[in-house]
């Protein structure tokens, strides 16, 4: 299926809290309540806790985005499969619903939603399969590819240390294993590692699922509606989207 623009989800009162053990809408889908407040549809590895914060799924820097990029075989403008030559382990579909982009020209900067891939182990030939045609060639040779799993397909607690972007705020318990809305945008309370002060930014980390006061080494994710104690719940406004 083509990629296409369209409309974001509307979400009404208790169907914030609504989990679901089959997906009902797109993973990474957005959705807003009446007042503003902002939502990403997300896969719970584990059960979430209302008012922590969580990251996208962790990326594989060595077998999906290495530096300098994957090898890929000649494809044509036009094609939907391109072939790693580059030897990687991926399993089955691990990046359906992710996204790849040429990180070395020829092709680079344009960004493809990934419908499928086959399997490989220590080995060459992955078969990566796109919603959408190449709009420029891939070079055997020159053309070296990127690709991340979809951010919201394997959704976790923040650690202490960030493994990857966040992914919004659990506003309820969602089951392992199950699907949900995490909120991303808008006020909303969350777990606080160190005094904020109001209309500071925040950023994660310090603690499991918390926020501090803006670090220059990470990104801001919001700010402070009202000052912050450690290791008690405050409300932010956020701002991942």
């Amino acid at each position: 299926m083509k990629t296409s623009l369209s409309g974001p989800v509307v979400i009404f009162g208790g169907d914030l809290l609504q989990t679901d053990t089959v997906a009902q809408h797109n993973l990474g889908a957005y959705g807003e309540t009446a007042d503003g407040r902002g939502f990403r549809y997300g896969k719970a590895v584990a059960a979430t806790v209302a008012g922590k914060l969580y990251q996208c799924t962790p990326q594989d820097a060595t077998n999906y985005a290495p530096p300098g990029g994957l090898g890929v075989s000649t494809a044509a403008i036009g094609a939907t499969e391109i072939t790693l030559s580059s030897s990687v382990t991926i399993t089955a579909n691990a990046l359906a619903g992710g996204y790849l982009t040429a990180a070395i020209t020829v092709g680079a900067g344009y960004t493809y939603k990934i419908k499928s891939n086959t399997a490989v182990s220590a080995a060459t030939g992955c078969v990566i399969t796109l919603e959408d045609a190449l709009v420029i060639a891939f070079a055997s040779g020159s053309t070296k590819v990127v690709a991340v799993a979809d951010p919201y397909g394997a959704v976790v607690v923040m650690p202490t240390t960030i493994t990857a972007a966040p992914a919004g705020v659990s506003v309820g318990i969602i089951p392992t294993a199950s699907y949900g809305w995490f909120q991303t945008h808008g006020p909303v309370g969350v777990l606080n590692n160190g005094g904020t002060a109001i209309g500071l930014a925040i950023t994660p980390g310090g603690a499991e699922g918390a926020v501090k006061t803006g670090a220059t080494t990470l990104g801001d994710i919001g700010y402070c509606l009202n000052a912050g104690t450690t290791a008690e719940y405050g409300m932010v406004f956020l701002n991942i989207d």
